[in-house]
This record gives structure tokens, C-alpha cells and sequence, in this order.
């Protein structure tokens, strides 16, 4: 990653916003939405494993501020990847952003990077925070959890398979080099009805044994009910101990829905040694939704969903953002209709225990009633979504008169990981309560968080 160029526009962005008068600000017209894909290949040495991070942030989710060169602005971003309670490695750095004009806000770009880090075998827990830098109240985060294993060394192997918008020849100059591409990330892989879906992925161990015929590379396209849709094959030799193996599939020849890219390399009787895979998604509204995506689950909705419309299904798909997997909500997003989207919810909570729906609405409600601030609704706030996810503490200690401090609460559970803490401040007065540190192995992790809350002389 060039770090050295963030870090030097990041600058110009601080050198820009220092004046006399105070800046014009144009403020965001979206939540801050932070997207994060791994795609793991073979590190240095048969111990450590190359992983890439790949995250996006959407340009219309940041404030900007007007300088003598248009509108600029920037996401600060810090990411931690935990062992157990250990941290394994940390990071922070800035994204920044300039726009010409406010107009250009709207064309709905997101900022794409790539962090790569050298891993050691384990079990990590990622967190990937991401706040306005123009305005630090503006949060979005991502945990998830991440096995990392060096590829074997005694047969063929592969890497994860990384989709793209785009990949061409490239210079080391560019942050998305390498092996001689720019591979530019498609975080989240969804495509439109107008794109190509590009994929990139490695083989390793190509040479072992006396066997140097070619192999064959089979790319096979599945539905969301695993029927093979499309598949193909081409020669690729074995011109070296590894290979980069990169092709493309037209999103157009899919209807909207769910699919799985399954790349394998097979031998000269078409036995597999080696295969990767990974799910994508398609919005093609001239085809229409896949079939396959409708005939899932029970066919008829769930009673909570009978009457409502699609206005308030999709509050509900909002509201029930903590609970759903990266898969379903990219998928919600694609769907068109009251009948489709109540059936889907439905599905998705009918996969859940019985009653999950009903304790976790009911804790949607009671944050929105009790932490919503400014206009924000409570859901959508940090200590909203820590009560949504956890249910409520076991205690509460507010501090919201302190002379020395600013306002802070620590919530406290007993019953998770053996007891755990969530420290939430008022950093700006009047403002919302933000997490600054937690005791939970999943969560933001800062033993300093107290000098935060000092007041200042």
C-alpha cells in the first residue's frame, strides 16, 4: 500500500483548512458506510501468509470542506487484528478525497485502497473502524473473524479469489500492483447489468513432481440453489513453480441474485488438484430477480411483514442491519417489490431461532426511544447498536457532571467472555456518546481511553 502518498494528501488536507475565516463546509447527504473484503495468498515464506485487506468508503457518507483547489475531505481509518486478547497488528491512516465541485458528491463513487499485512498462522478477530475526519461523530465499523493458514507445500494450492472492476497492465507506482496488474478491488462484489466481473487468484506448488503437461482452469458459475449455470475451460501451462490466474464473466448474462465463482485447476484426466471459490452478486433489473433466490424457504411471509409496505420493509431491513450477514444484506439491496422483499425478510428470520425477530425489534425500539440524538436515530448510534447486539447491560455507570471529565458512561456485562465493558464519551458537548473502548474481544480496543475524557484547562 503507498502509504507515503495518503499520508502526504492527508497532509495538504490539514495545510488547505487552515485560514483566517473558517471553511465552507458541505455537509455529508449519507451514513458513513464502510466495506471490507480478505483475500489471503502465500506470504514470504511457507510460515506467513500475504493478506489483503480491501476496503471501500462512500464519497456521499464524508463532509467536505472548500479550498482554493475545489472540495476536499477524508476518512480516517484505523484497523486491529486481535489473537485472543492480544493485539496482532494495528494501523492507522487517512483516505482522503477532493471533488471538484458538490455536484460530483452525488455520482455515487466510493474510495477503494488495499492494506496488505504478513500474517502468521491463527485465529484473528478484524475490526475495521472508519470515521469523517471533517466531522468525527460520523462512524461506521466491521468486525469479522478471520482464519489464516499458509498454503500447503506438498500439492497444488490457491489463493483466495479476489473480484475486481477492473484489472490491466500496471506500473509499482499504484497501490493495487501486482505481478506486473493493477487489480482494482470490487469490495462487496456486486455487479450492475453493465459490468464485467474480473477475478483474480495465484496457484502455487505448479512443479511438483515429474508431471509438466498442461493444466486445465475451469471457471463454473453456480446459482443460489448450486445449479452450474455457466462453466468454461482453457490451457494454462506450467511455465513456472506458481501462476496468476485472471479471467472475466459478463454480470449482464445474470439475472439479479446470488452466485458462486468456483475456479479449479485439473490435470490431464480432468481430476482436480486444486479449487477456489466465492460468492458475487448481480442487480440486473432488465433480467429480473433470479427464480432460484424466490424459491427459497417458506412461501409465505411471516405475519409481522403481511401488511406492511415497502417503505416499511425497508425500515425493517434498516433496523435489522446487526443481525444480517454481508450476503443478505447485499442481496436485499437488489430486490424490487413489496411481495419480494416481505418474503425474503420472512426467509431471513425464519433461518433465526424462534422469537429472534421479536427480542431484537424490541431492543431496536428501546434504542431508538432512548439514544437517538440530533436527528440520528438511536439504532444508529453507538451505544444503539451495543444494545441491540449485546441486550441491555447488567449495569450502567453515568458520569455526566464530572468537573475534571467530559461525560462518560461505562456499560457493563457479566454474562459475556466473563464480563465485559463498553466506555462510551461525549467528546464535543451536547453531542452523541461514541465507543472509545471496550473490554469485548470483538470490539475497539483503546486502554487510554480516560485521557480522552480529561476536561482541558
Amino acid at each position: 500500500m503507498n502509504r507515503s502518498l495518503i499520508l502526504l494528501c492527508a497532509a495538504c488536507l490539514v495545510a488547505a483548512g487552515n485560514g483566517n475565516s473558517p471553511a465552507q463546509t458541505y455537509p455529508a447527504k449519507e451514513p458513513l458506510r464502510i466495506s471490507v473484503d480478505i483475500a489471503r495468498f502465500r506470504g514470504a515464506d511457507d510460515s506467513t501468509s500475504l493478506v489483503e485487506f480491501h476496503y471501500s468508503i462512500n464519497r456521499d457518507g464524508l463532509t467536505f470542506q472548500r479550498d482554493s483547489a475545489g472540495w476536499s475531505g477524508a476518512a480516517d481509518l484505523v484497523l486491529t487484528g486481535r489473537i485472543g486478547d492480544s493485539l496482532a497488528f494495528g494501523d492507522r491512516w487517512l483516505v482522503p478525497a477532493r471533488i471538484p465541485d458538490t455536484a460530483a458528491v452525488s455520482r455515487g463513487m466510493n474510495l477503494v485502497g488495499v492494506y496488505p499485512v504478513h500474517l502468521r498462522a491463527g485465529e484473528y478477530v478484524v475490526k475495521l473502524l472508519g470515521r469523517d475526519r471533517q466531522a468525527s461523530g460520523r462512524r461506521d465499523s466491521i468486525s469479522v473473524r478471520m482464519p489464516v493458514a499458509p498454503p500447503p507445500t506438498d500439492r497444488v494450492a490457491m489463493s483466495d479469489i479476489e473480484f475486481a472492476a477492473a484489472i490491466r497492465t500496471g506500473g509499482k507506482e499504484s497501490p493495487f500492483y501486482k505481478n506486473t496488474l493493477d487489480v482494482i478491488p470490487n469490495v462487496g462484489g456486486l455487479y450492475s447489468e453493465s459490468q464485467m466481473c474480473y477475478f483474480y487468484l495465484e496457484a502455487y506448488n505448479l512443479l511438483l513432481g515429474e508431471d509438466r503437461s498442461d493444466l486445465t482452469m475451469r471457471t463454473s458459475v453456480f446459482d443460489a440453489v448450486g445449479k452450474e449455470i455457466i462453466a468454461h475451460e482453457r490451457q494454462k501451462k506450467r511455465s513456472g513453480e506458481s501462476a496468476v490466474l485472471v479471467d472475466q464473466v459478463a454480470a449482464n448474462r445474470f439475472k439479479s441474485g446470488t452466485y458462486s465463482l468456483v475456479v479449479a485447476l485439473l490435470d490431464t484426466t480432468k481430476h482436480p488438484l486444486a479449487q477456489s471459490s466465492r460468492k458475487f452478486y448481480v442487480f440486473n433489473p432488465t433480467l429480473g430477480v433470479d427464480s432460484t433466490l424466490l424459491s427459497l424457504g417458506s412461501s409465505l411471509p411471516m405475519a409481522a411483514y403481511g401488511s406492511m409496505e415497502e417503505q416499511e420493509l425497508d425500515r425493517d431491513f434498516k433496523w435489522s442491519r446487526y443481525e444480517l450477514s454481508d450476503a443478505e444484506l447485499n442481496q436485499y439491496k437488489q430486490l424490487s417489490g413489496m411481495e419480494v422483499k416481505r418474503k425474503f425478510l420472512s426467509d431471513v428470520w425464519r433461518r433465526r431461532p424462534p422469537g429472534a425477530r421479536d427480542l431484537y425489534m424490541a431492543r431496536v425500539a428501546h434504542a431508538n426511544e432512548n439514544f437517538g440524538m440530533l436527528g440520528r436515530e438511536g439504532y444508529r448510534t453507538d451505544r444503539g447498536r451495543v444494545y441491540i447486539v449485546y441486550g441491555p447491560p447488567d449495569d450502567i455507570e453515568r458520569h455526566p457532571n464530572e468537573s475534571d471529565t467530559k461525560p462518560y458512561e461505562i456499560w457493563t456485562f457479566n454474562n459475556i467472555q466473563g464480563g465485559v465493558e463498553f466506555d462510551f464519551l461525549q467528546r464535543i458537548q451536547g453531542a452523541d456518546y461514541e465507543l472509545v473502548n471496550s473490554t469485548h474481544r470483538n470490539e475497539l480496543h483503546d486502554a487510554n481511553w480516560m485521557q480522552y475524557a480529561q476536561q482541558s484547562n
